[in-house]
């Protein structure tokens, strides 16, 4: 079977390449599409003007310190502003009004504990309206977590190594864990520039893994109406073969297809999507999704003219709503809903998170397992629709 079916996608692979289908679809229009938005509307977005709620509950040092340190950071001057609020419901109202972007809140106690050297944490409220705030609220918590754990272990080792529990904070402030210092010179967010160009590319990238997959799919309607899927199911092949030799192909050529857009931005605006596995792995999750939709159209359709025109409408319905076409923020908060129903949606916040962020592999574990759940939810459907049609 492993046989029949390398020969099968071998095939649809050599008469994709003749036709120059897989050239055009896969490689050129996207690459166009990503580099003539990317020239029209990418580079630095404008400087980030983010305003961050502080809820301090615990009235100590630490969260003083930060306060301080933050207003006193180069990096952030006339880019956040900071606005004292009494209590976390005050944040979320005034974050659902828009009065703010995020807010960092600072539960009681928290210098009492991270003094006695048991840690603490802090909360961050953010908003889909103003995803950039909430990564600079975000990058600031990192900075207070690292100064945290620091001054956590600090305290640990004085008393591990004897120091009277009445000293210990006075031996900790005199050997250089005095309290917070912030910086975000090496942030990815510092000066809160976002290159656009990295947000229009994904969006070419997720929108057209669509049409390259549905090319092959589309010849296995063609080759049902002319009958030649009938003479290869003849053969001592298992029907699942001709199937899965379009999806294996599709699936691939697809992966090309978004992996050359992904270093055509790279390489032609010199910019960056964060972390290459974390990237790699997304855009993986994105195609096997898209391959399993596709596949779930066709397996319904009854002409490739049919399965042409609905893999056209939801592959730009599933572009307009997840934000490949435009910054899904700028939607109304009905249609943001709308939108976690698309591959897209999950694929471009991911992709513009490890751009913005500069995190790795974990931070988009929520994304990737929404992918494949969609992908896996689709396959099955479309197992189902082929037994009734194609193999019943």
């Amino acid at each position: 079977m492993v046989r029949s079916l390398l020969t099968v996608s071998a095939l649809e692979l050599r008469t994709r390449v003749r036709d120059r289908t897989a050239l055009i679809i896969a490689i050129i229009v996207p690459v166009a599409m990503a580099t003539l938005f990317g020239v029209a509307l990418g580079g630095d977005d404008p400087p980030l003007r983010a305003t961050v709620g502080i809820v301090d509950l615990d009235g100590g040092e630490f969260p003083a310190g930060v306060r301080r340190e933050v207003m006193a950071s180069t990096e952030l001057s006339g880019v956040l502003t900071l606005r004292d609020l009494p209590g976390r419901e005050q944040a979320q109202s005034a974050l659902d009004a828009g009065d703010i972007g995020a807010a960092i809140i600072f539960p009681a106690g928290f210098s009492a504990s991270v003094g006695a050297g048991e840690g603490g944490r802090v909360g961050v409220l953010t908003s889909a309206d103003t995803p950039l705030a909430g990564v600079v609220a975000n990058a600031v918590v990192d900075r207070i977590s690292s100064l945290v754990r620091a001054r956590t272990l600090a305290v640990r080792a004085s008393l591990d190594a004897g120091v009277p529990a009445g000293e210990v904070k006075e031996f900790v402030e005199r050997n250089g864990a005095a309290g917070p210092a912030l910086t975000l010179e090496n942030d990815p967010m510092a000066g809160g520039r976002v290159d656009l160009s990295v947000y229009y590319g994904a969006g070419m990238a997720a929108l057209f893994a669509f049409f390259v997959v549905g090319a092959s799919f589309r010849s296995l309607l063609i080759e049902r109406k002319q009958g030649t899927l009938d003479r290869m199911r003849a053969g001592p092949i298992h029907g699942w073969v001709p199937i899965a030799g379009k999806a294996v192909v599709g699936f691939v050529l697809a992966m090309v297809s978004v992996c050359v857009t992904w270093a055509s931005s790279v390489l032609i605006f010199g910019s960056t999507w964060g972390d290459p596995v974390a990237v790699f792995t997304l855009l993986l999750a994105h195609v096997l999704a898209a391959t399993a939709i596709t596949m779930l159209v066709a397996s319904r359709a009854r002409t490739d003219a049919q399965a042409d025109g609905v893999i056209m409408v939801i592959s730009f319905v599933a572009a307009f709503f997840g934000g490949s076409l435009v910054p899904l923020y700028t939607l109304p908060d009905v249609l943001q809903k709308v939108a976690l129903f698309t591959p897209n949606a999950w694929t471009t916040t991911g992709l513009t998170g490890l751009a913005g962020s500069g995190a790795g592999l974990a931070s988009v574990a929520v994304p990737i397992g929404v992918l494949c759940a969609i992908a896996a939810a689709a396959f099955a459907l479309a197992a189902s629709g082929f037994r009734k049609g194609l193999l019943g």
